[in-house]
């Protein structure tokens, strides 16, 4: 009796515990200004049949079947009130636009995406007037069903994606209605490359640990470190990379080794090691700013979801810098490999 007594106790203070620990929501708001009228965009943003052209959640299958539903009655009866998308990996889901005045700027929606939430978000665009200028703030909120709170926090980082990523590519989208040439908005790209193995490499390297202060600033130091000690006799023999060890979005804190490729032509105080990079990854190709190249690790992740694979938390994750700072001076135009080991 006492032993039961006992697990009850138990039971009882782990579930309290819960409850107060992890209340299941999550929430996400990103901001940017456009060049553009207010008005254009509001109008743009109206009409349900534009949205595919920047949904951030059609990227992971652009064959995806879309169609549309319309009320019967109101205001909006002649724009679709409700996107549905319907696909083999991305599932089907849809997006309903709740109706507002016809000079309302904002949007306020009811997203079903059960391939990457496991219940409704709201998914809300708010335009503001600034002069001649326009913010465009999305925001995404949710709460998670009783069992699976304990992933509040893993759900609060995929949506902080979800909306950087959406704010992107509806500035790249909007940004044909911009009023003056200064800003020259540009999506970032992403490129399946599917399942491969990794070539063996000889190179020098030097680990790094990033906690506080910018991801950037610590891998150019680290990169500038070991071109010197190569020195102007030791060129590289390939692209740069770098091997994570440890990554935690949450707290910002990386761990790794920095690399260069080189055939060691002459001596120097650096000692090439063989790199060998066992197993499966999942590859994909980014083209944009190292300053949204977070955004490519959470597209590869969601594609190993919806593949059903998981990652092998034993073996390196790879950045290989194709084409960076370097090569060209536009950091939109970056090339960066990104590969996430399987089991």
């Amino acid at each position: 009796m006492i032993v039961i007594l006992l697990l009850i106790m138990i039971f009882g203070l782990a579930l309290l515990s819960y409850l107060l620990l992890f209340n299941g929501r999550f929430f996400s708001r990103q901001s940017a200004v456009i060049e553009a009228p207010i008005d254009v965009i509001a109008e743009d943003l109206s009409d349900l049949s534009n949205w595919p052209n920047w949904l951030p959640w059609l990227i992971f299958e652009p064959d995806a079947e879309v169609t549309y539903e319309y009320l019967n009655s109101g205001i909006l009866s002649v724009l679709p009130s409700c996107l549905v998308w319907r696909g083999a990996l991305i599932k089907e889901g849809y997006i309903s636009l709740e109706p507002a005045r016809s000079s309302a700027h904002y949007f306020h929606t009811l997203l079903e995406a059960p391939a990457f939430y496991p219940s409704d978000v709201h998914f809300n665009i708010n335009l503001t007037k600034q002069k001649k200028r326009t913010s465009v703030t999305i925001q995404i909120t949710g709460k998670l069903p009783f069992f699976k709170r304990w992933k509040q926090g893993n759900y609060r980082i995929r949506a902080n994606k979800d909306a950087e990523l959406a704010l992107l590519k509806i500035l790249a989208y909007l940004s044909k209605y911009n009023t003056t040439s200064d800003h020259d908005y540009k999506a970032p790209s992403f490129e399946w490359l599917a399942k491969t193995t990794l070539d063996t490499v000889d190179a020098v390297t030097r680990p790094f640990v990033v906690s506080n202060q910018p991801m950037s600033q610590k891998m150019d130091q680290g990169f500038h470190d070991l071109l010197t000690d190569l020195g102007p006799e030791n060129p590289p023999a390939g692209p740069s990379f770098a091997l994570y060890k440890k990554v935690d979005l949450a707290h910002h804190y990386f761990s790794g080794r920095l690399g260069i490729p080189v055939q060691n032509l002459v001596p120097c105080p650096l000692c090439p090691e063989r790199i060998v990079l066992h197993g499966h990854y999942l590859h994909l190709r980014y083209v944009g700013s190292y300053q949204h190249l977070s955004l490519a690790w959470h597209v590869l992740y969601s594609f190993m979801r919806l593949h059903k694979l998981k990652v092998n938390r034993r073996r390196y994750g790879v950045e290989t810098f194709e084409i960076g700072p370097l090569q060209t001076n536009s950091s939109k135009d970056f090339v960066t490999l990104v590969c996430l080991p399987i089991k």
